[in-house]
Parts: structure tokens; sequence; C-alpha cells
């Protein structure tokens, strides 16, 4: 085995592998979550880029069906759920975006009135056509396919189909004249062609034969699937799952006729509120791609978020993606030969544990540890004293030692040695302030601060697959720089990575991750805007000297003011709904009990932002104006003028923070 190759290092395996390896590097840990993509009914399967969509679409592909038949792998859908056939269109590779760059003749209507009708008619003729095909493999597929699943395609069944599907009139006669199976099939295929042909310039015009027979969306589709059901080519039982995959590419069309872009997806969204029993579409999507237009959720679809099934909640017992990870994990590196049976647990047996934050905190300080902890000049001698040695084998609690010296309104100090019992010691207190006092020290040090370990890596993938998997890779690429394995090294045990490696390869694919948020639609806009927020944030934490605010690597802002100002509304949304930010609903803590929304950076930017990652306590309460500012410093245009500052309300800034009272200013007031 060569162990310079790494297993991580095709990140899309979906777009690009090949059914019989889709069968060994398959998790199917999240296909309970998904359910409802596999039973009657349409679905719209949402998610960022990386979260799944595409791989879990690819089981109602029936060459993956047969591939796990032949690797003699039982197929992770059984029973009613995998009573199906599966069809459809992926909107890349199928070129359908292509429609738009080409405009058509004079003289047929304007393009927006006839474009987005071809459009729908391709879709129609693509989709029955891969349907055909579907139909074909799996009445060849090695024995396992359900047998009210495996189409009976004989001679005189086939005939029949063929004879009812051409005397349909939502064909307006293109099909009439080829009553075979065969020749239907053909003429199909050459109607596709023919659209081929006029977008790569091979044709002056769309034939009239095309011009004068365009379908309706999905009235085509529908016909066949019950004709098929009708003469018995499938049971009456057996669903037709018709995929729709990338459905956010038709925002591409937008660019040169800006309204196409809605029209495809209306098309679309026509065909899901049709409520046909006799079809049932999957809808693949980016969160920013989706659009409600014309339907009614849990009516017309149902929604599955990828991103709110995988991403930690609350509760970390129901959190589903760290098993997740593991099994990919798990996968890889045993399609890349490792003995990965010899460990129970691979995440750990790779990234261990990581650093403690002692264990960081002394990394950081160096060889000065008394560079951790900043002492005033009126504090007592033996107070500052204390600090300093405890910063010697404690640099951590040296500095929580110190913001609680700094917080209003504490009562007494320990007596000098007594540390174990001390107030910063406490689990409660200590354990929200860690993360803020480690960045500190790291600043104080001057170091950039580290991520390492199993929970870490988890944490920074926030729930998305590719991302892990991008983290993994950089770490491995970083690992087989370090140590150089040899071309065939023998030892196919998994290698346990140092920590420090780990470190380099975290920040590596946090590099990455930032600079990829230019490649999508407005993606410059808002890395300009992330740094401006990072920067922010980040001079907020540092300069909060009392550790008072260890949310603050995140931003609140009140429901009513968004609902107020819809223009910082939709910014907010789009950076979400590109997976820039994170947000959730939260009550404020504030006597008001306002409603308002959080973000947080997309965790994977924290290493190249400095930010600690983990969310804690309440985040940094901001108004839409202040946001406003944020995205003027970021040069975003905006349509409409900011309010301006209310009469009295200052600019915080983050030395305001630490201009707190400390203990040693006046007597204690409170207990808290």
């Amino acid at each position: 085995m060569d162990r310079r190759i790494n297993p991580f290092n095709e990140l899309y395996v979906s777009e690009t592998i090949r059914s019989t390896d889709f069968v060994r590097i398959f998790s199917p840990l999240v296909v309970d979550s998904a359910a409802s993509l596999f039973l009657p009914g349409n679905v719209v399967l949402q998610g960022v880029q990386g979260s799944g969509k595409s791989m879990l679409l690819s089981l109602l592909r029936p060459e993956v069906r047969a591939a796990y038949l032949d690797a003699h792998v039982d197929f992770p859908l059984q029973g009613k759920s995998a009573s199906f056939i599966g069809a459809g269109i992926n909107l890349t590779h199928s070129r359908v975006i292509d429609f738009g760059q080409r405009p058509l003749p004079r003289g047929r209507g304007t393009d927006a009135e006839v474009l987005p009708i071809y459009f729908g008619d391709f879709v129609n003729y693509w989709i029955v056509y891969d349907l055909f095909k579907s139909l074909e493999l799996l009445s060849r597929a090695p024995e396992g396919i359900p047998q009210n699943v495996r189409p009976n395609l004989s001679a005189d069944l086939m005939a029949d189909a063929a004879a009812r599907i051409v005397r349909a009139d939502c064909w307006f006669g293109y099909v009439a004249e080829t009553p075979t199976w065969d020749g239907l099939k053909n003429r199909i295929a050459e109607r596709i062609g023919s659209y081929l042909s006029f977008f790569n310039f091979n044709s002056d015009s769309i034939p009239d034969s095309i011009s004068n027979s365009k379908t309706s969306i999905g009235e085509p589709i529908s016909l066949v699937a019950e004709v098929l059901r009708q003469v018995g080519i499938i049971g009456e039982d057996v669903h037709v799952f018709v995929q729709i995959d990338q459905y956010e590419e038709l925002l591409r069309l937008e660019g040169r006729y800006k309204e196409l872009g809605v029209h495809y997806r209306a098309v679309i969204n026509r065909a899901l509120g049709l409520r046909d029993p006799r079809v049932s579409y999957r809808i693949g999507t980016r969160r920013y791609g989706w659009t409600e237009s014309q339907l009614e959720r849990d009516r017309d679809y149902k929604l599955i978020d990828l991103d709110q099934t995988l991403r930690r909640s609350e509760n970390r017992k129901t959190w589903l993606f760290p098993r997740f990870a593991e099994d990919v994990l798990r996968k890889r590196l045993q399609v890349a030969d490792y003995d990965i049976e010899a460990s129970e647990r691979p995440l750990t047996a790779v990234f261990g544990r990581g650093y403690d934050p002692k264990q960081k905190a002394l990394r950081y300080a160096g060889s000065a540890r008394t560079r951790a902890v900043r002492v005033e000049p009126q504090w007592p001698l033996g107070w500052c004293h204390f600090l300093s040695e405890l910063a010697e084998t404690d640099p951590l609690s040296a500095r929580l030692a110190e913001s609680w010296a700094r917080q209003k309104g504490k009562e007494s100090i320990m007596k000098q040695g007594a540390h174990e019992d001390a107030p910063w010691n406490k689990d409660y207190w200590r354990k929200e302030r860690v993360e803020h006092a480690l960045m500190q020290i790291a600043s104080r040090c001057g170091q950039r601060m580290i991520w390492s370990g199993t929970d870490e890596i988890l944490g920074l993938s926030g729930g998305n697959i590719l991302i892990f998997v991008s983290i993994c890779q950089h770490i491995w690429n970083a690992w087989i720089r370090a140590v150089r394995p040899a071309v065939s090294a023998p030892d196919r045990k998994v290698p346990q990575i140092d920590d420090s490696i780990q470190a380099v390869g975290v920040h590596e694919a946090s590099t990455h991750w930032h600079r990829k948020v230019t490649e999508q639609n407005g993606g410059s806009s808002r890395q300009r805007f992330l740094t401006v927020v990072a920067r922010t944030l980040e001079k907020r934490l540092l300069g909060d000297l009392p550790l008072s605010y260890p949310g603050n690597n995140g931003f609140s802002v009140a429901v009513d003011d968004l609902d107020a100002d819809q223009e910082v509304s939709a910014f907010l949304d789009q950076a979400a709904s590109f997976g820039d930010l994170f947000d959730s609903p939260h009550t404020t803590k504030e006597k008001d009990r306002k409603e308002r929304r959080k973000w947080y950076l997309n965790p994977i930017l924290c290493p190249y932002f400095n930010l600690p990652h983990i969310r804690t306590k309440e985040p940094f309460y901001v108004d839409t104006p202040t946001v406003r500012e944020w995205m003027m410093e970021a040069e975003i245009l905006l349509e409409t003028p900011g309010r301006p500052r209310r009469p009295n309300e200052p600019k915080i800034s983050a030395t305001d923070i630490s201009r707190q009272p400390t203990l040693f200013d006046e007597p204690a007031t409170s207990n808290d």
C-alpha cells in the first residue's frame, strides 16, 4: 500500500464516483433522517454545499441499486421504501442551463415568453428518456431486485405501452408516427439531440417539428408512469420517483436574461404544484436556490433540511453527525486498505482527544509564561506575585484568576496558595470562559490559536460532511509532508496523527474554505463582510479583559429590527443560505424578552480569523444600523440609506468593555 496516497484526496465523490465504488464509500446513517425521500409525495432536499444531497439522491439511480446487488451488499432501503423506480435530470450535467445563453430567432415570441416553455419541454423529454433507460437497466439487474420493482419488458407489453403512449394528446403529434418501443425511444433521443445541437450552434434554429409540439411540464412524465402500470411493466404499488438535482443552478441563468431564472424555477415548481399521484418529484437544491413561489409547504411538498438535521442541537446525545462522520472516515480508510477493523473508534484512533485547555495555554505561553497575565499598577503586590507564580505552572488558571479580579462586585479572593477551591475554578464559571481566555493568551503571547482532536474537528465541521472530509484531507496532507511515509509501507495500521500536525492541517483547511466563499454568487461581498464582522468580534473579545462577554464571537439582532430593514435581513439570510454564517432564533435575556436571531461564522472559518468556534453565553447584541455600518465598511452597495443612530445612543467600542471597575477599585456589591 502506498501511504503517500491521501484517502481523502477526492472530495466530491457523488459527482465522479463509479456506482461500484459508491457502494464501498456511502454511509447509510443519514437515510433514516431523510425517510420522506423514499416515500410517495414530492420532497425538496435542501442543504448547503457538501451537505450530502447528491449522495442521498444517488440511491434513486438504478445503476447504484444494481451495484449493491453485484457487490452482495444490502441495499440501504428495504421494504416499502425500496418499492420505486427512479429517473431524473441533473440540471448541470444535462446542459439544461444552456437555455437562455442563445437567443431564439425572431418571430417566435420574446425569449422570456417562449424559452421557459422550451425549458419545460426539454426537461420532460430528458426524464422520460431516462425512465426508459432505468427500466431497461433494472430488467437486466442481478437477482435480488424485488419482484414488483423488476420491470417486465416482454415484447407484448412494450408494444402495448408504446401504442398507448404515442396516442396521447400531450405530445401534440410529435411521436405519433413511432408506435414501437424502440421507435418511441429513438424519437425522444432525436428531440433531445436537436436541442443540444442548437445549444452548440450546430443548427440555426430549433426545428419546426419541436416548435409546434412543445409539451407542458410534467404531463408526458405522468402519462408514461401511468401507462407502465396499466400494461403491467411495473407493479401498481411501485412508485416513480423523478429527481431534479442542482436546482440552484437555475440562478446562473439570471445573468444575461435576469428574469429567466425565475421563470425556469417556476416551471419546476409547477410540476410539484400538480400534486400528481402518478409521479413523485425529488428536488435537490442548496439553501440559497430554493424558492417556494406558487407552492405550499407540507401540501405540495415536504422539506428535508440536511443542515438542520446534521448540525448540533442543544442536546449532544441526539447529534447524528459524529456517527455519520466516523462512518465516512472508516469507509475512506477501508477503501485505502488501512486495517480499520482493529479500531472501534477510528476518529479517536486517528485524531485522538487533542490538547486539553491547560496544554494549549502552556503551548501558547511558551517559556515566557507570565505574558499570559496582565496586572494593574493599583493591584496589591501580593496578588500580583500570586498571579505570576501561578502563570509559571498554569497560565490558563492565572488568566482566569486575573479576569475574576477584574469583574465588578466579587467579594473575597482566596488565600494565597489555596487555589484549588478558588472561585475561578468552579466548573460552570470556568467552562464558559476557557475558550475566550485561551484566545487572549494566544494573542498576548503572539501565537496563532490551534485546533486538534476529535471533538474540535467535529465542531469545526459544522455538521457538513464535505467540510469534515476537507479537514481530513488537509490534515492527511500535512501528515504526509511531515513523516514522509515509505512508498509501499507494509504497515496497514491507522496512523495516530500528532496534534501539532493536525493544527497545521486545520489552518490550511480553514484558509481553503475562506477562499471558497468567493466562488459563489456575491461571494466577494460576503467575504469582505465576514472580515469586517470577524475583526469587530475579535476586537471585542480581546478587549474584554474581565471575560464578561465570552459569547461575543457571534452577534444578535432583534426580529422586529430585521422586519423593519428588509435589505439587511435579506443580506444576512443570503449569507446563511450560502453557509457563510450560521443562524438560529433565540430569546433575549433582557427584560423585554424580544425575539431575536443570532449569527455566527461558519465554524470552519474561525481558525482563519483566529476566533473561538464554541458558542457560549449571549452573543453581541446589535441593531440593524450597526449591521449596515459593517456592510458599508465592507463596500457593499445599499439601495436605501440606513436610519441615523438614535439620540443618546452610544456606539460601543471594544475598549468600553475593559473599563469596568475591578475588585480593587471599589467594595463588592454582589455575589453573582
